[in-house]
């Protein structure tokens, strides 16, 4: 296998979103098992299954869209779109990617398996016809998260939290109109223009049926719906109410994030913002830090 090959072949798993994936850990973190091992290596295997389901899903993403992706300024460099790899090669990749998948769910049981199954094919769906359909696409990507949560709970055997759920919906929402936003604002050419410059049939079609200002609107509005569902949480969802003080770096997050969609225009790539912004960053781990002092230390604080 020449070297360009390897490459591409290792382009078409995008392994810089299987970020995404970390939401598996979510089951054993909030139960409260995260020191337990047998949980984590559950959870990590449910991780790595969905890695490999998420990879499969990309190459068909690849395979159909090979020809949009060709007039797009960043994805015409994916190796399909560019021929640094044929849909036969890629089709026959697929195959032993998938395998992986199916082989690490069924170590974990016929639940998670199914859910792998249910995301493979939810995904495919999306690819070929769903992802063309206004607000069907980003409650798609929603319920993908969702289904992440569900493997990651059932692999290591607890009940998720109805909190848990509503919060990882409104924030994958989000995240998913964001996106849409920042894609519109590259094809537009204008980050302010409600109406796009070009024909974006060649790279996203479904983005004909939004504008900046709609989507300004859904994503204020899922913003808030995140912090309320977490700050209800905080007060309802858990017997130690001193939780409360995870909300502001929750807040701050969510609020440097619009701000860096609605000010700076980014968005486009959601695992960049994670790995490159301090702030974000910074309030993730702030969040968490206080989480685990509450959770797992008995940090507690008075209110009432």
């Amino acid at each position: 296998m020449s070297t360009a090959l390897f490459t591409g072949f290792l382009k078409l798993l995008r392994p810089r979103q299987w970020i995404k994936n970390l939401v598996c850990l979510g089951g054993a973190f909030f139960a409260g098992r995260i020191f337990d091992f047998h949980a984590d290596a559950r959870a990590c295997l449910a991780a790595g299954a969905f890695c490999a389901a998420a990879s499969f899903v990309y190459i068909i993403n690849d395979i159909l869209d090979r020809d949009r992706d060709r007039n797009h300024s960043r994805k015409k460099l994916r190796p399909i779109a560019s021929g640094q790899v044929s849909v036969a090669q890629a089709i026959a990749f697929s195959l032993p990617v998938a395998a992986i998948a199916v082989g690490l769910g069924a170590r974990l049981g016929p639940g998670v398996l199914g859910i792998l199954a249910a995301y493979a094919v939810l995904n495919i769906c999306y690819s070929a016809v769903l992802k063309n359909l206004s607000l069907v696409d980003a409650t798609v990507v929603a319920a993908g998260f969702i289904l992440r949560i569900y493997a990651g709970t059932v692999a290591v055997g607890v009940i998720p939290s109805a909190w848990l759920l509503l919060c990882t919906f409104f924030l994958s929402l989000f995240l998913a109109f964001a996106k849409r936003r920042a894609e519109l604002n590259a094809v537009s050419g204008d980050p302010g223009a409600d109406s796009l410059a070009v024909d974006v049939t060649a790279t996203r079609a479904v983005l004909h049926k939004y504008n900046v200002t709609i989507l300004d609107r859904f994503c204020n509005v899922c913003a808030t719906l995140t912090i309320a569902a977490y700050a209800i949480f905080t007060i309802l969802g858990h017997a130690n109410r001193s939780l409360i003080i995870t909300t502001p770096p929750v807040v701050m997050g969510v609020f440097r994030y619009l701000l860096l969609v609605e000010r700076f225009h980014e968005g486009e790539a959601p695992e960049t913002i994670l790995a490159r912004d301090w702030a974000v960053q910074l309030a993730i781990v702030i969040w968490a830090v206080l989480y685990v002092a509450v959770l797992y230390y008995g940090l507690r604080i008075d209110v009432q």
